[in-house]
C-alpha cells in the first residue's frame, strides 16, 4: 500500500499583493494506479467504466479514490460526461491544457473504508434537497469540442481537418 499525495498550487500577484494558495491532500491505502494517454475524437467515447468487478478499462467503484483527466490539447476543449446508475448525466467542459479531478470517498469516521465513487453525485433540473440518494458513478465519456465552422472548413486540428485532443487519464484505487 502507498499514499497518494495530491498537491494544488496557485500563484498570482495583483497590484503588489500575493494571492498564492497551496493545498494538499493525502489518500492512503492505494494499491493500484492506472495512467494512460488517450486520443479523443469528436464522437463520444468511453474513457473509464465502473462496476462491482474489475475488467478491461473497468474499475471497482467502491475502490476508486481519485480520478484526474487532463486535456493535453493546445487547441481544443474536451467535453466530459459523467453518468450515474440513476441515469443522471453531468456534462463538463475541460478547456485546453486544463484538468478535471473527481475524488471518491476515502475514509469515514473510525478508519472504516469509504465508498469510493459510490453514492457520489446526483443531477436534476430541479433543486436537489438531500444527499441521501446520490447515485454511483457508472462511467465517464469524452469527446473533443470545436466549432462546426472550423470542422466543416477543414481549419480545425492544425489545418488537418481532424479535430482531436490527447487526454491523460490517471486513476488511483485500493
Amino acid at each position: 500500500m502507498a499514499n497518494l499525495k495530491v498537491e494544488i498550487r496557485e500563484s498570482i500577484s495583483l497590484d503588489d499583493n500575493n494571492y498564492n494558495s497551496y493545498n494538499f491532500h493525502t489518500i492512503s491505502g492505494i494499491n493500484d494506479v492506472s495512467r494512460r494517454r488517450v486520443t479523443v475524437p469528436t464522437t463520444e467515447q468511453e474513457l473509464v467504466a465502473m462496476s462491482t468487478s474489475i475488467g478491461a478499462g473497468t474499475y471497482v467503484e467502491e475502490n476508486v479514490r481519485y480520478i484526474r483527466i487532463t486535456n493535453l490539447s493546445k487547441e481544443f476543449p474536451i467535453m466530459l460526461c459523467l453518468k450515474n446508475d440513476d441515469t443522471d448525466e453531468v456534462k463538463i467542459k475541460v478547456d485546453k491544457r486544463a484538468s478535471f479531478i473527481y475524488t471518491g470517498e476515502a475514509d469515514v469516521i473510525g478508519g472504516l473504508s469509504g465508498s469510493g465513487v459510490q453514492n457520489s453525485f446526483d443531477a436534476d433540473n430541479t433543486v436537489i434537497g438531500t444527499t441521501d440518494n446520490l447515485g454511483d458513478l457508472v462511467n465517464i465519456t469524452a469527446y473533443t469540442s470545436a466549432s462546426s465552422q472550423a470542422i466543416l472548413s477543414g481549419s480545425a486540428g492544425s489545418g488537418s481537418g481532424i479535430v482531436k485532443a490527447n487526454v491523460e487519464l490517471f486513476i488511483a484505487s485500493l
